[in-house]
């Protein structure tokens, strides 16, 4: 349903001139986006290279300072004793750690209040000069950091390294970035110690994040091309490739070039490399160039005039072919109706002349169908009144001239109750079977013609089978077909107990889930296969009973009147006896 209204003429013009116009406007929007683009990326890229040589002026200030904090510590004197002398007393050694504390606030480690300065001699001997932070290491695991091993085989360089964790309570479990220097002695030929600088990567970040746009990325890379800040995490983290970056910046390196342009996740990226001032440690740049132009150009506002234009036009073709389509869009409603069943739906001939012309012929078709399923309706009908009569007049004379000798024989015996219950009984039975000409009556009343049915065969051959009756009040006003149930207490009568077996016939009425459900069952022989399709083909014509319904007879009128959904259904096992279920709709 959902398709066919998508599938109508008028949506497909709506969508053509739609379509045909946002693609119009795309293609116009794309030129101007390519040809802004462009220009902005040549000017991003210029502020770019500002932006490098301002980061590169803010490290380099820190990394001077560095370098005059670890000079200064390798000059003075009181910090060369700390470290070395073994034996003090404690007058003295008080007085050496005041001295060198003193001198470490002249430098400008003092400037930087994340900065965290340790000093850790040859001998073992620690000082810490940030007093509200703890060693979290001892001496020995100090020595053994991977910045601290190499700065004592390089006395002469400042290590740098990115580390996950730092060594003080304050910076334990936190990115941190440590740099070594040895202190050395006599004149450089011996190594007393090494100055460990350690600031928090986050913190550092901050002396230059400040400088980045969000389609660019800065790294810096220490002297030996390892990374130890970023303003993405993820190079740190691991969460990013960094051998790409790495194997970039060596490149560059050999090929001693500063820009480089190239393909990176499917973007097109510009690579920025410069030496840091006065260090051996390099910063790169990344830039994307669609991401940063996404990120300043207003891309809404040219979604916004396409939608406003197509808008505008979907607007005035939407009235105009509305206007011409109208009538036949009435057409199409009026003939859905059709489907319903509702045949006097006829629609206003109106709207251009193949229009008109097709209605007029759907109204003459109309007329026509409306009488053809008035005839049909009519056989229909003549064929059921026939069927009900037919059925009235099957009531087998031999069952009548047997009931009225065994009248006979009661009377000639005495026995006068039995005979007026008999007779009684059996004009009931013929007076609802023949005389009544209802094609439906209640459930009350089939029961009822059970009831007399059963009693003239219990005085005829004796009362060995027992009849069981269980119907719910609320069906009794019910309407069924006429017989709809007689023949199958009839053959259970007579087929289930042979030879005079004993054993009972339940008949259930009961309403459930809106319909209403019988079930004739009975205790007798039950039947096998074979005999399960003879009784659903024909009855026994030899015996002397009410009718000559068969089952089949009573399943084609079920299926006649209420459609092939319905109809009986029969369940029988061998000497466990037969159930016969017959679901109908409430009337």
């Amino acid at each position: 349903m959902k398709l066919k209204k998508f599938n109508t003429l008028f949506l497909k013009i709506i969508l053509t001139v739609v379509i045909g116009i946002v693609l119009l406007t795309i293609a116009l929007s794309m030129v101007n986006i390519r040809a802004s683009k462009r220009v902005y990326v040549e000017n991003f890229v210029a502020s770019q290279d500002k932006i490098f040589n301002q980061i590169d002026s803010s490290i380099y200030k820190f990394f001077q300072d560095v370098g005059i904090i670890t000079a200064g510590i390798n000059s003075n004197k009181a910090v060369h004793e700390y470290l070395t002398r073994e034996e003090w007393e404690d007058v003295e050694e008080r007085a050496n750690i005041l001295a060198m504390k003193k001198y470490l606030g002249q430098l400008p480690v003092s400037d930087y209040s994340e900065f965290s300065l340790v000093l850790a001699g040859m001998t073992g001997k620690t000082y810490n000069y940030n007093s509200n932070a703890k060693l979290t290491v001892n001496s020995q695991e100090l020595l053994d950091i991977s910045a601290v091993r190499r700065a004592l085989a390089s006395p002469k360089q400042l290590i740098s390294e990115y580390a996950e964790s730092g060594y003080t309570d304050v910076m334990k479990n936190h990115p941190v970035i440590i740099m070594a220097k040895a202190i050395t002695g006599d004149g450089g030929k011996t190594i007393d110690g090494v100055t460990l600088l350690t600031i928090k990567e986050s913190d550092f970040r901050r002396m230059y994040s400040y400088f980045t746009a969000g389609a660019s990325d800065i790294i810096l890379f220490n002297q030996d091309d390892q990374i130890i800040s970023s303003s993405k995490t993820g190079y740190l983290d691991g969460s990013i490739q960094t051998e790409e970056v790495r194997d970039i910046v060596r490149e560059m390196k050999t090929a001693n070039i500063r820009e480089k342009s190239g393909k990176s996740g499917g973007h097109m990226k510009n690579y920025m490399m410069q030496k840091l001032q006065s260090t051996n440690y390099t910063m790169l740049g990344i830039i994307d160039p669609d991401e940063a132009f996404e990120n300043v150009y207003d891309s809404s506002y040219i979604v916004g005039v396409t939608v406003l234009i197509t808008l505008i036009v979907a607007l005035f073709v939407f009235f105009f072919v509305k206007q011409q389509t109208n009538p036949l869009s009435k057409l199409v409603k009026h003939m859905e109706q059709v489907r319903e069943g509702k045949l006097d739906n006829y629609v206003k001939v109106e709207g251009t002349s193949e229009i008109r012309e097709l209605s007029a012929t759907y109204n003459s078709m109309l007329t026509e169908l409306d009488r053809y399923i008035q005839e049909l309706v009519h056989v229909e009908e003549e064929k059921r009144e026939a069927e009900i009569h037919s059925l009235q007049m099957q009531i087998n004379p031999h069952y009548m001239y047997n009931t009225l000798a065994s009248v006979k024989w009661l009377i000639w015996q005495g026995d006068k109750e039995k005979s007026i219950q008999v007779m009684d009984a059996f004009i009931q039975l013929l007076r609802n079977t023949i005389s009544n000409k209802d094609e439906f009556i209640t459930v009350s009343q089939e029961i009822d013609n059970l009831k007399n049915y059963v009693l003239i065969n219990q005085i005829r051959y004796g009362s060995q089978i027992n009849v069981e009756y269980y119907v719910a009040i609320q069906c009794g006003d019910q309407k069924i077909p006429k017989l709809i149930l007689q023949p199958f207490v009839e053959n259970a009568f007579f087929h289930a107990f042979p030879e005079g077996r004993q054993g009972t016939i339940s008949v259930f009425v009961k309403e459930t889930g809106g319909f209403l459900k019988f079930e004739i069952t009975d205790d007798g022989v039950g039947m096998d296969d074979q005999k399960l399709v003879s009784l659903q083909n024909k009855q026994d014509r030899k015996s002397e009973h009410l009718t000559g319904i068969g089952v089949n007879n009573v399943d084609d009128r079920i299926k006649l009147i209420y459609g092939s959904e319905y109809g009986i259904n029969i369940n029988s096992k061998k000497e466990k006896g037969t159930t016969i279920t017959v679901l109908l709709p409430k009337r």
